[in-house]
């Protein structure tokens, strides 16, 4: 239910805004996990469009979940959750 409420959220604000979720996506995965492929991940969702767009929002919003479950602390400013 919460991804789905942040789906439609996130589809009504990317026609408004010219933000790019994916970029958030990439730098915070960039910057919190460096272990991932960052230039690989840069390359996947490079011009993303708006559909692919909700799905790095999602992704996001899981990984950002995700480390905070776990205690892992990232100072990067892409935390949408505050």
């Amino acid at each position: 239910m919460r991804a789905w409420i942040i789906l439609m959220g996130l589809m009504a604000v990317v026609g408004c805004d010219d933000t790019d979720p994916c970029d958030d996506y990439v730098d915070y995965i960039c910057d919190c996990h460096p272990d991932d492929d960052c230039e690989s991940l840069s390359n996947t969702y490079d011009g993303a469009d708006a559909e692919l767009q909700d799905e790095c929002a999602l992704a996001l919003d899981d990984q950002q979940d995700d480390d905070d479950s776990v205690g892992h602390e990232c100072g990067d400013s892409t935390d949408t959750e505050n």
